[in-house]
């Protein structure tokens, strides 16, 4: 370990409350994404945000510039090279009201575990990035490369913020996203987003509503039937890239309806829905596929009539051998054969890379050294990040152990991150600058 190192590590603990206090100003901003709200490309709240970020920044010395027409913030220190890029969001999936802790914008501090909308997913790795320069600086450690933190305001609801970005500005030889998992992550599964609508009209259920965002597995659903009858369901939410934890409130409720005196053309089409998506598999849509990235994974977030007809989101992972392509055709014809067309509403490819390179043996190393885990390898994930939008990017864990015990993940209810975590995950994002630097600079011994 660098004989500076120490110097970064005592300055991190040293400001523990004021990273805590800037991190909680920054869980009060309520910025889910909005697109187009207000004039704006992601509306007001995520725009406060991205001011909040860029406030923080100027406040310790580091001048933040705002695109508003675009959606996000860039703090750019001029060095050699295209340098490295840090590469955070600020917004955040929608809440329900099912929150126990707190409510999911009045950030709480209890017992060293900080509750809150987006302590994990991701406004943490907004502080982490700002104190790990902050304590690198502090520390007398000269960064020789380029160095660009990005903060974005759209990740959650369609990435067009790093689109963005990538179309109009410079983009660094090497990234890292906090935003994945522990050390590193060499690869993402590919995405796949689509919306299902029943051909024949619900007859007896008039009313079948619930979630706002395709990433997030159903947690509530609204049930009415033309008798006037009606009933509320709520699920166990999770990240819609790691369903099998979860329960999705509208296969719950699908299973009350079935034992309802409802029609059978009604419980024909329902049985479609749940039955598609109970096991998190793709199965029973004809997709089911599993390569070097684990399993597909298909999950639901959303569900509602339109004018009788069921319709219905699905969030589909699977790994890069099974083409996007193939994986629609096969999702199309099945569906078809069921009784439901299908509308594709986002795509993205996802990626695999060379588990042996020196920047995943810098990033690996510098995060096992500060969590005292030397076996740790890097990781396949489900999770879709930025850096599938970036060149060279590596996403690493923002909140590495210790986890709360009593408290939620990423889109889940009391979304929870322990204080010692995000100071951990600070120590080696300033580890993994300085080693960076020190590689791209030719420093490096």
């Amino acid at each position: 370990m660098e004989k500076w190192y120490l110097d970064i590590s005592s300055y991190i603990r040293e400001h523990e409350q004021q990273i805590v206090s800037d991190l909680m100003n920054l869980v009060r901003v309520p910025s889910v994404a909005k697109h187009g709200a207000d004039g704006l490309p992601f509306g007001r709240e995520v725009d406060n945000l991205l001011v909040a970020a860029a406030e923080l920044f100027a406040r310790d010395g580091f001048a933040m510039h705002i695109s508003h027409e675009k959606g996000y913030a860039l703090a750019v220190f001029d060095g050699e090279g295209d340098g490295i890029g840090i590469f955070a969001h600020g917004d955040v999936v929608p809440v329900g009201d099912d929150w126990v802790k707190t409510k999911p914008f009045e950030p709480l501090l209890q017992n060293g575990v900080l509750y809150g909308r987006g302590v994990i997913d991701n406004k943490c790795a907004i502080i982490e990035a700002l104190y790990a320069l902050r304590a690198l600086k502090a520390a007398g450690v000269k960064i020789d490369s380029r160095v660009t933190v990005y903060v974005g305001g759209c990740e959650e609801a369609g990435m067009q913020d790093i689109q963005a970005f990538a179309e109009h500005e410079r983009m660094p030889a090497v990234s890292i996203v906090p935003d994945g998992s522990f050390p590193v992550v060499v690869g993402e599964k590919s995405l796949l987003r689509v919306t299902c609508r029943s051909k024949e009209k619900l007859k007896n259920v008039v009313k079948f509503h619930g979630g706002e965002v395709y990433n997030t597995v159903l947690d509530h659903v609204d049930v009415q039937l033309s008798d006037g009858s009606a009933f509320f369901v709520e699920g166990v939410p999770s990240h819609a890239a790691n369903p099998k934890a979860s329960v999705n409130a509208g296969c719950e409720a699908v299973k009350k309806l079935l034992e309802m005196p409802i029609c059978d053309e009604d419980k024909e089409i329902l049985s479609v829905f749940t039955n598609g998506i109970e096991k998190y598999n793709g199965e029973d849509f004809g997709i089911a596929s599993e390569g070097a990235q684990g399993k597909l994974t298909c999950a639901n977030g959303i569900v509602y009539l339109d004018n009788g007809h069921l319709v219905f989101t699905l969030d589909i992972r699977c790994g890069i051998e099974y083409s996007l392509a193939c994986c629609i055709d096969d999702l199309r014809r099945s569906l078809g054969d069921k009784g439901f067309t299908m509308e594709v509403d986002e795509q993205s490819t996802g990626y695999l890379m060379d588990a042996s390179s020196k920047e995943v043996v810098i990033i690996r190393g510098a995060c096992n050294e500060v969590m005292g885990t030397p076996d740790a390898m890097p990781v396949k994930m489900a999770g879709a990040t930025y850096a599938r939008m970036l060149k060279n990017a590596y996403p690493i864990e923002n909140t590495p152990k210790p986890w709360p015990e009593d408290g939620g993940g990423a889109h889940k209810r009391d979304e929870a991150a322990c204080v010692e975590s995000i100071l951990k995950a600070t120590e080696y994002i300033a580890l993994i600058i300085a080693r960076l630097d020190a590689h791209l600079t030719g420093k490096m011994e």
